[in-house]
Formats: C-alpha cells, structure tokens, sequence
C-alpha cells in the first residue's frame, strides 16, 4: 500500500508535469497541504457513488484521496428526509482547484475572500500560499463549516473560517485583492465586486444554464463595473441561493401546439456537446434541456422546458426524419435552432472566446472576444 506522502508526491507531480501548476509558490503550497486531511474518514463517495471509509477500506479510501477526481461529502445538504441524492458539498478535483487558483494570479500580500469553504482544502492552499491572516473563507452550512474546522486543524492551518451567506461576501474582512467562489453563479453577486480593490479579480464559475458552466475571472474597475474572460469550461455546485428549480421535463402524455419534420442529420448531437450548448444558452434565456428515451425505446428524445414552465418542445426520432413539437408562449426550438445559426454565423467560436461583464447596476452581458464585441444580455 503507497503512503499518503507518496501518493501525495505523486499527485502534485502530475500536476505540475501536465502544466496544471505552473506558479512555484502556488505548487509548493500544494506540496504543503496534503489533501488527505480534508477527506472526511467516513461518510464520503465517490462521483460515481461509491463510498469511502478509511477503516474498511483503507487503500480504497487513500487512492481516493490523491485521485484528480471530486469527492463528495455531502448530500441533500445533510438532510436524510430528502430522497433527491444531490451532491451539496464536495473536495474539488486537484486538477481544478490549481486551475482555479492559477487564474487567480496570487501575489504576495494580497488578501482573498474564498466564498464556500467546503472541507477547508482550498483554504487552507490559501492559507499556505499568502499566509493564515490573509485568508478569510465563507460557509453557509454549519455541518459542513466545523468539518473544515476540524480538517484545518489538523493540517495546522489557521485561516478565518466564517459561518455565513457568500452571496454577500464577507464586509467585514474588506477589502480584499481576490474574490473566489468555489461555488457557481449564474447572477455575480453585487457585494463580491463591491468588496475587491479596483483592479482586483474575481475569479468564479460562472453558468447560464446548470450544466453549461465556465471559468470566468473578472477584473474589478473603478466605476464598480467588472469584466473579463472565459477561461474555458467546468462545473461547480450552484450558490444555494441561486440553485436552479428541478428540470421539469414536459409530461409524456403533453399535446403540442405545433409539430414539424426535420431532415437532414441528428438534430439533438449538437447540443451534447459543450461548445455548441454553451453558445446557445448565452443566447436562450431561461430554460432547461435534457435526454430521455424516445417512446418504445427507438433512440432518444431531446426536452426542453422555459424556467416558469409555460413553454416546452420535444424533439423525436421518426423514422429517417426527426419530429419536432412546440407548446406554449415561446417556441424554444425555434429560438435554439436561431441560437445555433447565429454561432454558425460567428465561425462557431469555442467557450475561451467569450468574456462577461457586470455593470455597476448589476447588468450582466457575455461578449465575444472583447466586451465592445457582439454580446448577449442575460437579464
């Protein structure tokens, strides 16, 4: 059986090898905080659902430890009376937490909020990077909060832990050079940009839709507004208080208001991938898509469905053609088909080329390649 050191060594090896971690202060920071100590020893699983438990299965719980993969530690936000199963608190994926803090360009002395605290790990790389007192860190769960405590012990890092909402960062510890939230958002909360310095940065996951997120960093100006690049794509558990309602996939049995045939090649692919359907939920506000089986098996059906639920579309497999059905006061087919001809149009740019920025009135508009350029409203 590897030791954790090892395993740790290993770990941080491979980050640096693939260019992962490229600042050497940031890698020895990794080097310093071994990222078992933020596993809780019981109760964690796998992305895939497979539980950790150091005592029956140490091995298995250690090569969980130093994996570059997620590890949850919380579901239903600790409630057993629901049966949703959501993942509600996790340990980052390494990989993604050294791509998330080298974009966070950190310098010596500058002092960061981290918004969700989750196990402590980010923190406490934090912490290790600039130093205990110029780190202060946010959780809204107390569960999750006091296992970071202890974890952060352990490690025999001491950064300021808050029990708290992120959404409005943390005034009294402001300003500070670096906002980042391991959480994602959808609307930029006004206070993380109120709370940088001017020409700090923000550095978020930032969704339009829930499954659709990217890296965004922002620098914050002097007129309160805030702007800046994608930085391609991952994804994050939402901020609670900007959680997305449930998919409502429009019933089976649901008549349409209008049905056509498309032919030519498969009309749902496009959508599968990242690129194309992070385009067309910058362009299509407030909906919700996802896969279900067609009727009697043959294939798939895509579904999409208006946040209110006043509006959906199917689109079937029907023989060698595809059939498309339409209800309510929007046609969001139409509007995505007009989505995706429009990226077509732009030279299918990927997610790297476009940027965010956020208004001093809080408006927020995605851009493509400069903030002067073609751009979408999300209000």
């Amino acid at each position: 059986m590897l030791s954790a050191a090892r395993r740790h060594r290993a770990l941080i090896d491979s980050l640096t090898a693939s260019g992962a971690l490229t600042d050497r202060r940031l890698a020895a920071a990794f080097r310093a905080v071994p990222r078992h100590f933020f596993i809780p020893l019981h109760g964690a699983v796998t992305t895939s659902g497979s539980p950790l438990d150091a005592d029956r299965a140490p091995e298995r719980w250690l090569e969980a430890a130093y994996a570059d993969e997620p590890v949850v530690v919380q579901i239903d936000d600790g409630d057993p009376e629901r049966p949703e199963g959501v993942p509600t608190s996790s340990c980052s994926a390494p990989g993604i937490v050294a791509r998330m803090l080298e974009a966070a360009r950190l310098r010596d002395g500058q002092r960061v909020l981290e918004v969700g605290t989750g196990t402590g790990w980010n923190a406490a790389l934090l912490a290790a990077r600039l130093g205990d007192d110029r780190v202060v860190s946010v959780e809204i769960d107390p569960e999750v909060l006091e296992g970071a405590r202890a974890a952060l012990v352990r490690a025999g890092r001491t950064p300021r832990t808050v029990r708290g909402d992120g959404e409005f960062g943390y005034p009294e510890g402001a300003p500070y050079h670096r906002v980042i939230a391991t959480c994602a958002a959808t609307r930029v909360p006004r206070a993380w940009v109120r709370q940088t310095v001017e020409g700090g940065l923000v550095v978020l996951p930032w969704t339009a839709m829930e499954g659709a997120g990217v890296l965004a960093r922002l620098t914050v100006h002097g007129d309160g507004s805030a702007s800046g690049p994608f930085l391609g794509g991952l994804g994050f558990m939402p901020l609670r208080s900007q959680r997305p309602p449930p998919a409502a996939a429009p019933p089976p049995e649901a008549e349409p208001d209008e049905t056509r045939l498309l032919h030519g090649l498969d009309p749902i692919a496009p959508l599968t991938r990242f690129s194309t359907a992070f385009a067309v939920t910058v362009a299509v506000h407030r909906w919700r898509m996802g896969l279900r089986p067609a009727p009697g098996g043959a294939g798939r059906q895509l579904w999409l469905a208006s946040s209110d639920g006043g509006s959906w579309a199917r689109v079937l497999p029907a023989g060698t053609a595809w059939r498309v059905e339409q209800a309510g006061p929007r046609s969001l087919w139409d509007e995505v088909e007009d989505a995706q001809e429009e990226w077509r149009t732009l030279g299918e740019p990927p997610p790297e080329r476009y940027g965010l920025t956020v208004a001093a009135d809080g408006h927020h508009r995605v851009w493509l390649d400069t903030p002067d350029g073609p751009g979408w409203d999300q209000d």
